[in-house]
């Protein structure tokens, strides 16, 4: 009896230390995962939405948990803050000016927060840093995104659903195109015609492009014109000259013009001897009457030469015109 009753107490205190071991490498397990005996400084971030964080939740930095949440609580007004335990040995990795903001583990997983950012220049964080927040999208703002979309394609598949009947029973200038034939070959017409210009077009500016460069050429006269700084210059210079003859001529052809008004006046002599003719057949007379006067006046002075009383003078007059022309001979010589 005593036999089985300390066989009784062997198994049940085995059990019991079983127990023990299992319920010790439970919590170390548990512990090992929510990193409960690892040495962590503490750091504090204000949301507006946690979004269904909880307590306990994971703490991730560049894909690698570094801590988890400890606590959650209202800040202010409307405002969450959140307290994070941060893994010593992670530390020397985020800075000062880090970001965090709210994350899923997933599409549908639990929340998370996600550290990101920090310049290499600021320092790490010592603990007990309010870390700046970043906006994060979340899932129900997603979904809302994604119903949006969905009402907005509905919309696009509808109109073009009314569109493509409307073009299968020939309404509109589209639907028309595509149901008339005659209208098909018009507008095919029309594209062979402007197929047509264009490569007239295209003809005409080659030909312009040749026509251009043999202007260019050395030696041609546009040539030249374009590029001799000595042949512009002069052409200049004519045509100032032209110019000013030009004026000049048609100062001269304005003197002509006064003068010969003047002599159509009656207001001087050539033009009274033109138009007056009493006065012309006065100046008639007067010249008549000087011709027979010259004559009788060499009557009169042939007739003093033979008078007795000049008779010498007009002898020794030629005896020295003779005696000059006798001189003048002997110089000659």
């Amino acid at each position: 009896m005593e036999t089985k009753k300390n066989k009784r107490a062997t198994m049940v205190g085995l059990f019991v230390v079983i127990g023990i071991i299992i319920f010790l490498a439970g919590i170390f397990t548990l512990g090992g995962q929510q990193k409960a005996f690892v040495r962590t400084i503490s750091v504090t971030a204000i949301f507006d939405d946690v979004s269904g964080l909880q307590q306990g939740n994971n703490v991730w930095f560049s894909g690698v948990k570094v801590g988890t949440v400890k606590k959650i609580e209202f800040y202010n007004k409307s405002q969450v803050k959140v307290t994070l335990h941060i893994e010593n040995k992670a530390r020397e990795f985020i800075r000062a000016d880090a970001k965090a903001k709210i994350g899923s583990d997933g599409l549908i997983g639990n929340k998370l927060i996600v550290i990101s950012g920090g310049s290499p220049s600021a320092p790490a964080i010592e603990g007990d840093e309010n870390l700046a927040i970043e906006g994060s999208i979340d899932t129900d703002d997603m979904m809302s995104t994604l119903q949006e979309s969905n009402n907005n394609l509905l919309n696009i598949t509808t109109d073009f659903k009314k569109l493509s009947n409307n073009l299968a029973a020939g309404q509109g200038s589209l639907g028309a195109l595509l149901n008339e034939r005659d209208l098909y070959n018009q507008l095919e017409a029309v594209v062979t015609r402007l197929n047509a210009a264009a490569q007239n077009s295209e003809k005409l500016t080659g030909s312009l492009a040749h026509y251009t460069s043999r202007l260019n050429a050395p030696g041609t006269l546009s040539a030249d014109l374009i590029s001799d700084t000595v042949i512009m210059p002069n052409l200049k210079a004519a045509a100032s000259q032209l110019n000013i003859a030009s004026q000049n001529t048609s100062a001269l052809t304005n003197n002509l013009k006064n003068a010969i008004s003047n002599l159509d006046s009656n207001n001087n002599a050539i033009g009274v001897l033109l138009h007056d003719e009493k006065a012309a057949s006065d100046l008639k007379s007067i010249l008549g009457n000087l011709n027979s006067g010259s004559k009788k006046l060499d009557e009169d002075l042939e007739a003093l030469q033979h008078n007795f009383l000049l008779r010498g003078f007009f002898k020794k007059k030629a005896r020295r015109e003779a005696k000059a022309l006798e001189d003048s001979a002997k110089a000659n010589k």
